[in-house]
């Protein structure tokens, strides 16, 4: 035989499901508002580095056509063919070692700043599953 809820019952019971869609929905604007906070947070922290890599890059530049300009002024100056063939041998080494080493620096860089940005993303994907793992568990109780 079936039992059927009385009015009473009806009402308690659809208090509960408003009561707690109410909770859902707080706890979402609550999540959505972090989650914005945390990009926010991702995108200062990711522009601030492309800002210091941009500036590093922008002073090895500087510097690269310092050093080319003293070439110039070195090669002026030579008095034999040899001579020359050896600055500019020296000059093309000490520029490509000289990229290399900036373009590690720059690579160093920007790993550090791509770990740095995604740590209050992946804090937020932390907080996020963490709240579904728990939602779910209080839904099987």
């Amino acid at each position: 035989m079936k039992e059927y809820m009385n009015t009473q019952q009806i009402e308690t019971n659809m208090k509960k499901v408003f009561e707690q869609s109410s909770k859902n929905m707080e706890d979402m604007t609550s999540m959505t508002k972090e989650n914005v906070e945390a990009f926010v947070q991702t995108m200062t922290i990711a522009s601030k580095g492309m800002e210091e890599m941009m500036a590093e890059m922008m002073s090895f530049t500087k510097q690269q056509a310092d050093d080319f300009a003293k070439v110039v002024k070195e090669v002026s100056t030579v008095k034999s063919v040899e001579d020359l063939v050896n600055q500019q041998s020296t000059f093309t080494k000490q520029t490509f070692e000289a990229y290399v080493e900036e373009m590690t620096k720059v690579g160093d860089m920007m790993i550090a700043t791509t770990k740095d940005a995604m740590e209050p993303l992946n804090a937020r994907m932390n907080a996020m599953s963490d709240h579904m793992s728990s939602a779910m568990n209080n839904a099987q109780v």
